[in-house]
């Protein structure tokens, strides 16, 4: 049989395979006994490791971190880099979203396109080209990680314990090939609510929405007390004003403000509707006592619904990467403190560090950064030995020109020199990473498994 067949061979499998791999719930939770990242992410690991096993390839379980599957030899090592861990579902699916189910030709559930359904494909297309007794003349490895959404804990942990690839890609992201990303930046604006400052106006008792920094909130609530219905008037004028979709309710001497909105990636916050900040803005309507209307006030005007930072005086872009993106992605608030989690997607030709700085001119005192954390851009020049064979699989299998760009997401590739991000949303298809519905197409994933194993076979000659 040639390859086509043995690739052929292994669709269904791997079709099957990605429905039971997104039956595990491997979102990040607290640590427990040899497992860093909790249960989920650790049993989706092992789930990939044993399957590898049953192909006969050597794989390597680093203490739950991260792990991978190798086959071939030689000195040098070809990495693939994938991830198994996913963020939380949030609310308003379809279809359940661990239950792999398929539905009208598309395998839905949370992580099949992020990043479940590719990692299954490059592991598919490694056992095709083992099945088929082609040479490899370098190994390769898919490299699989637990900690990709929540700040690549694990691979710095594989970085320290393993062997760096000698060139590689991650199918986490677009094609045809990204070969530069964005900077990315997250910290919190901290303040203390001054309760001595409380007068007789509207207290915010509470104010919480989002998950994760790297995703738009989808649902935000908020806890008012005061004159319940001066309130309750405040809000229902501000509903012919704010444009958001909200429910109010009142709970005994307190009026409940539900926001809902739309999910999208951290990266593309403008293709998402941000409840936290659609509440915000409903909320600036409401008389509120004056250190929650000063929190209040500052995320109306320093923010807003804008995804640029130009309240913040940073809404910068290059000719490489394009333009910077600000996300608000957590809000908790009680009657003492408010702390706000931003993700930054920044320009390769910028820095963190002066991003802050700039950002620090525009706040007030009252305000703090903390836990700010920095990943640098990364960029790989278009005539690197990877992309050309990158350029020749895709055009191969597609018949499509294939061309580099760059993007606000930030993916494995970062970690490695030599390392780009590769597929697996072909252009046309609409973004749904961290999205409510997420699914992959099975004619989508087929196609990424043939495009893996087309690579792979280049790359190891």
């Amino acid at each position: 049989m040639d390859i086509e067949q043995y690739i052929t061979a292994n669709e269904k499998k791997l079709i099957e395979a990605t429905s039971e791999i997104i039956k595990i719930r491997s979102v990040k939770e607290s640590p427990m006994q040899g497992m860093p990242f909790g249960e989920g992410p650790a049993k989706a690991l092992n789930y990939a490791l044993d399957l590898a096993k049953s192909f006969g390839l050597e794989t390597k379980n680093l203490d739950n971190y991260a792990g991978w599957a190798q086959w071939g030899e030689g000195d040098e090592m070809i990495g693939i880099l994938v991830h198994l861990d996913v963020v939380p579902e949030g609310s308003g699916w379809t279809y359940p979203p661990y239950g792999g189910e398929i539905h009208d030709g598309r395998i839905y559930g949370r992580g099949a396109i992020d990043n479940k359904g590719p990692a299954m494909a490059a592991l598919f297309a490694l056992k095709s080209l083992k099945d088929a007794g082609i040479k490899f003349n370098r190994r390769v490895r898919v490299i699989f990680g637990t900690d990709e959404e929540s700040g690549f804990e694990c691979m710095e942990y594989y970085k320290k314990h393993d062997e760096a690839p000698t060139m590689g890609f991650s199918p986490d992201a677009n094609y045809p090939i990204i070969n530069g990303e964005k900077g990315v930046l997250t910290f919190s604006f901290t303040t203390l609510l001054d309760a001595e400052k409380v007068d007789q106006r509207a207290r915010l008792l509470s104010f919480k929405g989002g998950h994760r920094p790297n995703m738009v909130p989808d649902y935000a609530e908020a806890h008012l007390t005061g004159d319940i219905d001066e309130i309750t008037n405040a809000v229902k004028t501000a509903l012919d004003i704010v444009p958001g979709n909200f429910e109010i309710e009142q709970a005994n001497d307190e009026i409940v403000i539900k926001s809902y909105g739309l999910s999208a990636h951290g990266s593309t916050p403008e293709r998402g509707k941000n409840a936290c900040m659609l509440l915000a803005k409903l909320l600036g309507e409401v008389k509120l006592a004056k250190p929650y209307a000063d929190f209040i006030g500052f995320l109306n005007d320093k923010i807003g619904l804008d995804t640029t930072g130009k309240g913040m005086g940073i809404d910068f872009k290059d000719d490489i990467s394009g333009q910077l993106t600000f996300n608000v992605g957590i809000v908790g608030c009680d009657d003492n403190k408010a702390t706000v989690t931003v993700n930054i997607r920044y320009p390769i030709k910028y820095r963190g560090d002066e991003i802050i700085l700039e950002i620090e001119k525009h706040i007030p005192d009252s305000i703090r950064i903390e836990n700010i954390s920095d990943n640098k851009p990364h960029y790989i020049p278009e005539d690197s030995i990877i992309i050309q064979k990158l350029k020749e699989a895709y055009e191969k299998v597609t018949g499509e020109k294939a061309y580099c760009f760059s993007i606000g997401g930030g993916t494995y590739a970062r970690m490695f020199d030599n390392c780009v991000a590769f597929g697996p949303v072909f252009p046309g298809k609409p973004e749904l990473a961290h999205q409510t519905d997420e699914y992959i197409e099975v004619e989508d994933i087929l196609k990424n498994l043939r495009i893996y194993t087309y690579v792979i076979k280049e790359l190891i000659k």
